[in-house]
């Protein structure tokens, strides 16, 4: 086998690949969503944490659009392996403290593992449900999650609850990853987010990938 074809085998090949991913995950996977909404499994949580993924949302750039500042207390619901987590944690410094939630035990169990490898001191990942955080009222200032909103079944309750830990002044941050199967438009997340008392203060992003800011009305 020449070069030539060699290099042409390989081009169907991802080709091929390429397209069994579009037909799984953009089009099965996506319908599938639709009618049963469940938290990402925790070994697919792992995947999704790689080098493209972060050169296309890069979790630095999320936390700046976040408007993150030192001694800021944050709440993530469900950061998986924490790729937005530990960005966030250094956004706040030592004076700050990040807040990190997950209904799986195992992406609790793991994420503790990673803050105690990496001696992470301002970082507290906990279980609990989105429907009854375990804080009282006007605790932060950012409430934010990112590829979550559409896993959740009962949006409505969870964004009362966010709505209720969130400070006056605060912002719930909303981000989406278009190759996610639960992405949503913005309008959708705009009319979520309107329903549960919130109003849209900006938007960043690219076709990618979006960041949503809301604030309390």
């Amino acid at each position: 086998m020449t070069a030539v074809s060699k290099l042409l085998s390989f081009i169907k090949w991802v080709f091929l690949a390429l397209l069994a991913y579009i037909l799984f995950v953009e089009v099965v996977l996506r319908i599938v969503r639709r009618y049963y909404h469940f938290p990402i499994p925790d070994c697919a949580a792992h995947l999704i944490d790689n080098p493209i993924r972060r050169r296309i949302q890069p979790p630095e750039k999320i936390v700046e659009w976040m408007g993150v500042k030192p001694d800021m207390r944050l709440l993530e619901v469900g950061p998986g392996p924490g790729t937005f987590t530990f960005a966030a944690a250094r956004a706040v410094g030592e004076t700050g403290r990040v807040y990190a939630i997950d209904i799986q035990e195992s992406i609790v169990s793991d994420l503790n593992k990673k803050i105690g490898h990496l001696a992470v001191s301002n970082i507290t990942s906990e279980l609990a449900s989105a429907y009854e955080l375990p804080f009282p009222d006007g605790y932060f200032e950012r409430v934010y999650m990112i590829t979550v909103l559409g896993e959740i079944p009962d949006k409505q309750c969870a964004l009362g609850e966010f709505r209720r830990v969130l400070k006056d002044d605060g912002y719930l941050a909303i981000g989406e990853f278009l190759p996610d199967p639960d992405y949503p438009r913005k309008s959708t997340v705009v009319r979520w987010c309107g329903e549960a008392g919130f109003e849209l203060a900006d938007d960043f992003g690219s076709i990618m990938h979006y960041l949503l800011l809301f604030r309390k009305v």
